[in-house]
């Protein structure tokens, strides 16, 4: 008798129309091309629109309906595309690969396919991926595309419910198998079909949920193979100039010079461990971009002991003074350039991608921001480690360190102590959540005001000037470095209206009887 079979086609994201393997001239970055997509900037091979990017390679500038933020996304996919810098090779890739199979009564098979959303973009068999399963009473099969060439296999089955909640939480044994278990992925994966059958004699589940991430859900429960309970993880896809039969490799590619895609001097090719190649900029003396003519350039030096004369102060009504800066020679240190992005209205300041600076302050040590996401996903002490969130809600603030050396230590090296400016200080600078020790910032000495950074730029303050701030009922006299506020002649009163000493008025009340 023949067997209920069940098919689940489910694509992850919309695949685009397949690259042809023939070989075509080569497409290069045109001048009319948007280079920007919300606060993200996109250089080539990536594009939004016709003929702006290399086959495959095309994004789509979409628009968040609650937040009316826009996003980068693969092609129509619901890819979106995560940029920790403006060098292509680096850009990164993350997309959910998950399934939940619901179980019929009677039904014994199903198949789930997932493809890539273009033909550059694969799961490689050289990364940290596995495919886990979470149900019971299941074997997993993984086949290579729609071929019977199995990547893979896996059983799942569950003992009494005494025992699964004796297991350990956030752990897949896959030789065990109680609960869930996993297949490690060792090839490139464009697409792949996943069969999951029923195993005979053995209690199964509601449903199975199957999905691709680096690691176990930390949240997984075995006795949660039991109630259904909903887990995910993310892949990172590696992509590459696609693979084609005439030109699989760096050596192939650079004999045709018309879709040979490395066209900038002083560029190489490498071979991609999913097929095809990538092109990088000459390690050492070079950086940029290599897909673009003259995109390979000598680095500058990011360190600036003082700014370039015409370095821009301001990006639209922020002003950015130094030590940040938003070009070249205009930043102390590679952590303090901010990115001055040119948007459809005005541009805007930017730290992160999804981080915008609204004030700085240098003599606080705080940026003021509007965060695109959540404070929890602003940065990672890993990626950020001279910066700090402090503050809630909308008084949100970012504190920030110049150098990660305490002020004793940075006092001892002369040649990159930033404190500039005579009459400035030095002060440590710490996490006001955990406490953790950030570096060092300056600022000027008390009574004097400006920035420490720069060269005799702490300059004296006329606290005289400023009466909200230095309270003096009486004669107030500036000094260098500080004041002096004596009282108010004898015969004469402090005037708060007006701010200085008036002659003392006499109220006489004549009595008559």
């Amino acid at each position: 008798m023949s067997r209920a079979m069940v098919s689940l086609l489910v694509l992850a994201v919309l695949v685009l129309p397949p690259v042809p393997a023939t070989t075509a001239t080569v497409t290069t970055a045109r001048r009319n091309c948007p280079d920007t997509c919300g606060y993200h900037l996109i250089p080539f091979p990536f594009g939004v629109g016709p003929s702006c990017s290399l086959p495959g390679f095309n994004l789509t500038c979409a628009v968040d309906k609650q937040t009316n933020d826009s996003h980068p996304m693969l092609g129509n996919s619901m890819l979106e595309v995560s940029f920790p810098s403006d060098v292509p090779d680096s850009y990164l890739f993350t997309t959910s690969i998950s399934y939940t199979v619901k179980m019929i009564p009677g039904v014994r098979d199903y198949s789930i396919h997932w493809e890539a959303p273009a033909r550059p973009f694969a799961i490689s068999g050289w990364s940290n991926i596995s495919l886990f399963v979470v149900g019971c009473g299941v074997r997993a099969s993984l086949f290579i595309d729609n071929s019977a060439v199995e990547a893979g296999n896996c059983s799942v089955v569950c003992a009494e419910a005494q025992v699964m909640e004796k297991l350990t939480v956030g752990t897949c044994d896959a030789m065990v198998g109680l609960g869930c278990c996993f297949i490690d992925i060792q090839v490139n994966l464009r697409a792949f079909t996943l069969d999951i059958s029923r195993i005979n004699g053995s209690p199964s589940s509601k449903q199975v949920q199957a999905y691709m991430s680096d690691s176990m859900d930390p949240s997984f429960t075995p006795i949660g193979a039991y109630s259904g309970f909903q887990y995910s993880g993310t892949v990172q896809l590696d992509w590459s100039i696609p693979y084609q039969p005439k030109l699989p490799n760096c050596k192939r590619a650079m004999e045709d010079k018309e879709s040979y895609a490395c066209i900038s001097n002083h560029s190489k090719c490498e071979d991609s461990p999913i097929g095809g190649y990538i092109c990088y900029c000459q390690s050492g003396a070079m950086e940029g971009n290599a897909y673009i003519y003259g995109g390979c350039h000598n680095p500058p030096a990011y360190d600036s002991i003082q700014p370039r004369a015409d370095c821009p102060t301001s990006c639209n009504n922020v002003s950015t003074p130094f030590p940040f800066g938003t070009e070249l020679g205009c930043f102390a240190k590679p952590h303090l350039y901010l990115k001055c992005i040119p948007t459809a209205a005005l541009p805007v300041l930017q730290l992160t991608d999804r981080t915008l600076v609204t004030d700085i302050s240098i003599g606080g040590g705080v940026l003021q921001i509007h965060g695109i996401s959540e404070p929890d996903d602003f940065m990672s002490d890993s990626d950020h480690p001279l910066y700090a969130l402090s503050g809630e809600g909308e008084r949100r603030m970012v504190k920030w360190a110049i150098d990660n050396m305490t002020c004793e230590h940075a006092k001892m090296n002369k040649s990159d102590y930033r404190c500039f400016s005579t009459h400035s200080d030095c002060v440590d600078v710490t996490d006001d959540r955990t406490l953790r020790h950030i570096g060092y910032r300056c600022k000027c000495s008390s009574g004097f005001e400006g920035n420490p950074y720069l060269q005799d730029a702490c300059t004296d303050t006329n606290e005289c000037h400023q009466p909200d701030k230095y309270i003096c009922k009486g004669i107030c006299q500036n000094s260098f470095g500080s004041y002096t506020c004596t009282s108010c002649p004898r015969g004469t009163d402090f005037n708060s209206v007006m701010g200085k000493c008036k002659p003392t008025t006499i109220i006489l009340v004549l009595l008559l009887d």
